[in-house]
């Protein structure tokens, strides 16, 4: 028989350990990127192409335009999210910044069809929805969490 200590867990648990549940933000930060991520990869199948400016195609899904090119975006955005939620801080700077970019990006497409002369949104108001809501919810992920940090810290 073994001296090291038993861990104790319940049959329903994984041999964690202790004190490492997922924060709020963790999560918050988690989910919200599946179902960006799911949303980029629906819009790269709905229109794969990679053309640029005012004349690239682009294909509503669930209103709002893609083509590969706001896919990618998307992407690159999104993708790093399954990274920054390995720590509860990295989660909480992750979703302000996600939050920041979105919401900017979101009042520039509220003024243009082609951000940038890169993307596309013939349908602007739209994607302006889409960036600013997503970023309002990152905003109110880390939001909850400085609270609870807050709270529990006092």
């Amino acid at each position: 028989m073994s001296d090291a200590p038993a861990i104790p867990c319940s049959a329903m648990e994984a041999a964690a350990v202790p004190g490492s549940r997922w924060t709020f933000a963790q999560w918050g930060i988690v989910v919200l990127a599946v179902v960006q991520l799911a949303w980029a990869v629906a819009g790269l199948i709905a229109e794969p192409t990679f053309d640029f400016g005012d004349g690239a195609s682009t294909q509503r899904v669930l209103g709002v335009d893609f083509n590969g090119v706001h896919a990618l975006s998307g992407f690159l955005l999104f993708l790093p999210a399954f990274y920054f939620a390995l720590k509860p801080r990295w989660a909480v700077l992750y979703a302000i910044y996600v939050a920041v970019a979105l919401l900017v990006t979101g009042i520039w497409a509220i003024f243009s069809t082609s951000p940038a002369g890169i993307f596309t949104f013939p349908n602007n108001g739209a994607d302006a929805v889409l960036h600013i809501t997503t970023g309002a919810l990152f905003a109110i992920v880390a939001t909850i969490q400085l609270g609870l940090d807050r709270q529990r810290a006092g």
